[in-house]
């Protein structure tokens, strides 16, 4: 399986698992609802990516890979996880806001791997989930309930990553599926 690949079936566990752990706060029987959704769009992201499993991989010569400008963008990202969790989690007092927080730094994350990786569709896909994250910070730093902050940042976020994996995987499966 290629990196791109690798890529898109990473997004879309990730995109399943914000959907799934978030959809409780929108209760009974929407929660059912996006959940069964998360997974039939997951499910047809893997059947995108088994369907072109034989598509010829693009040209991976000349890109950037897992190299420096990576590495950098997972170190920024880590110290934005822990600095961020320990303000929201302590003189912030917003525990809230902390999945907020994490859907932007994740959406931030995919921001600058986009320049790093030259791979524009990876920067719109990061654009939104951090704002919705960025969203969700402010929901809660007003007082919104958790579950409006869940469903803002997590569920949204989750949809987001869906929608861009199953958009790869579903529209142009020869060239990043």
């Amino acid at each position: 399986m290629t990196p791109d690949r690798i890529g898109v079936l990473v997004g879309a566990v990730f995109g399943l698992v914000w959907v799934e752990v978030n959809a409780g706060a929108a209760g009974a029987p929407v929660d059912l609802v996006l959940r069964i959704g998360g997974a039939v769009v997951f499910l047809a992201v893997l059947g995108g990516l088994w369907r072109a499993r034989k598509t010829p991989a693009p040209d991976e010569a000349g890109r950037p890979g897992f190299g420096p400008g990576y590495r950098l963008v997972l170190a920024v990202e880590l110290a934005a996880f822990l600095g961020g969790n320990a303000l929201l989690n302590g003189p912030l007092d917003l525990p809230d806001a902390v999945p907020a927080w994490i859907a932007f730094v994740v959406g931030a994350h995919f921001v600058a791997l986009a320049r790093v990786w030259r791979e524009p569709s990876i920067g719109w896909v990061g654009g939104a989930a951090a704002v919705l994250g960025a969203v969700g910070v402010a929901m809660a730093a007003a007082g919104a309930s958790g579950d409006a902050v869940a469903l803002t940042s997590g569920v949204g976020t989750g949809i987001v990553l869906l929608g861009g994996c199953g958009w790869t995987v579903l529209r142009v499966p020869a060239r990043a599926a």
